[in-house]
């Protein structure tokens, strides 16, 4: 059994040229939503990746109680946007991670959110149908869930063509309104998430939430296959 009231969260942020002028804002946000989750009851870890041209991994599964405010140095907008290659990247270090955990200390949520101000443009590593198979793996195998979040793009369209569910895609104003909203209705909807017991089937408008098994990593040689649990 994984552990419950446990929950991964695994936060994917848009750091390119695009979202400089937002540079305060995103970071105060995610400050914002940061302080919240450390108050909610129950265990957490924080995976933090953003990316530009390239991908960084800022936070790998650390205590969220010990995770510290993003800055400018940590959170420092320039370059393209690699979203292919961070989801990609992303999901196989969380899926290694958790594989390589003893069960009962596994958690028993794995949540994925995606924000990105504009199209993809600069990934190198993983195609869009390796990203979708892998996402549809976690999400159908292991039930992990897959929240994508857009400004300046479809994001219904966008979000499902990586295999996420339309219930679990948003659109949002890429101003200093629309972030400050964005992460306050992220923080409320990762509040409910943690605190149900039940099915997850739509982010935003929760009715119930299932616990997430684990995930090995699947390689972008051969995406979506299934590895089982260790």
């Amino acid at each position: 059994m994984t552990k419950e009231n446990f929950t991964s969260i695994n936060v994917v942020i848009d750091a390119s040229g695009s979202m400089e002028g937002l540079t305060n804002d995103t970071i105060g946000s995610f400050n914002a939503f940061l302080s919240e989750q450390k108050l909610v009851p129950g265990q957490a870890a924080l995976t933090l990746c953003t990316f530009n041209t390239v991908h960084n991994l800022v936070h790998d599964f650390v205590e969220l109680s010990t995770v510290p405010d993003l800055n400018p140095k940590t959170y420092r907008p320039n370059g393209g946007t690699a979203l292919l290659d961070a989801l990609g990247t992303t999901i196989n270090n969380v899926g290694a991670k958790l594989a390589a955990m003893p069960e009962d200390d596994r958690p028993s949520k794995v949540i994925f959110l995606i924000i990105t101000d504009g199209e993809e443009n600069s990934s190198r590593t993983f195609k869009k149908e390796q990203v979708r198979a892998m996402v549809e793996h976690q999400r159908d195998v292991y039930k992990w869930e897959f929240v994508f979040m857009g400004a300046n793009v479809d994001a219904f369209s966008e979000g499902v063509s990586l295999g996420i569910s339309g219930n679990n895609t948003f659109s949002y104003t890429s101003d200093s309104a629309g972030t400050r909203a964005l992460y306050n209705n992220i923080s409320e909807s990762m509040t409910s998430y943690r605190s149900s017991n039940s099915s997850q089937t739509d982010f935003f408008n929760q009715n119930n939430n299932a616990p997430a098994a684990p995930a090995t990593p699947v390689t972008p040689s051969t995406p979506g296959s299934n590895q089982g649990n260790p």
